[in-house]
């Protein structure tokens, strides 16, 4: 095997790792989503509003970032899930464009 074949080969297999990675953190999105009124519920509201048209949301009900933390991985990475998706994603597009500078598609082959 060419060192080039070899590049495309290590390229490919990264990026199977990183997709499997972005679908897994997906879902995790997908579900604190349907969780947000439970969640804030029980770590609070990061939001308020200054003229709120419901008590719960003005600033006497305001938490700060606490219920952000609920968005820590589940795999126990310090990183909050949404930030380590827009991280895996950037490197997702980085292989892409190499395998597409070595003349491949940034897709698996069929």
């Amino acid at each position: 095997m060419d060192d080039r074949a070899a590049e495309i080969a290590n390229l490919r297999e990264q990026l199977s790792t990183l997709e499997a990675k972005r679908a897994a953190l997906v879902e995790e999105c997908v579900g604190l989503a349907d969780w947000i009124h439970e969640i804030r519920k029980e770590f609070g509201n990061p939001f308020y509003y200054t003229r709120p048209t419901e008590p719960d949301k003005g600033i006497d009900n305001y938490t700060g970032n606490r219920s952000h933390e609920i968005g820590r991985s589940l795999t126990g990475s310090q990183t909050p899930t949404l930030s380590e998706l827009m991280r895996v994603d950037r490197e997702v597009a980085r292989i892409r464009e190499s395998l597409r500078r070595l003349g491949e598609s940034g897709s698996e082959p069929a």
